[in-house]
């Protein structure tokens, strides 16, 4: 989408977190400025996930919403495939995603990297999704 290889699964979670009850995404995940892999895309863009949010709600389709996004951010569809073949390599072409989410065979393969992704990788960076998350919702009121 938009020739951006992380575009489709940010838009996918912003329509997730702006269906939920409470504004916040369900199943784990975190969204925008809160996960790490999203908000290098959305600095690439140029732009903040509360104008992404905004977007998906006034546009059913993640096609025009993805290329206001890229016009307002002034890339270049060479500037978009150089950024996705550089995230690619930098996030192992999304192996520890993949293993985690059950779509690498199954296998030994698939067991140590969703192991490896789950047990050590992740426990290493909790702290900084917690801190995150509690500072986007430092403005908002608690019942």
């Amino acid at each position: 989408m938009a020739g951006l290889v992380w575009l489709p699964r940010l838009l996918e979670k912003a329509r997730r977190t702006e269906s939920s009850p409470n504004g916040r995404l369900v199943d784990g995940y975190c969204y925008g400025d809160n996960d790490f892999i999203d908000k290098q895309l959305i600095a690439f863009l140029r732009t903040d996930d509360a104008t992404i949010s905004a977007l998906v709600k006034e546009l059913p389709a993640d096609t025009d919403v993805a290329r206001i996004l890229v016009e307002q951010s002034g890339r270049s569809a060479a500037e978009c495939a150089a950024f996705s073949q550089a995230f690619r390599r930098k996030f192992f072409n999304f192996v520890f995603l993949e293993a985690d989410e059950g779509r690498l065979a199954p296998g030994l393969k698939a067991s140590t990297v969703k192991f490896m992704y789950n047990n050590v990788l992740m426990p290493a960076i909790y702290w900084m999704f917690r801190r995150d998350e509690d500072k986007r919702n430092s403005h908002v009121r608690q019942p």
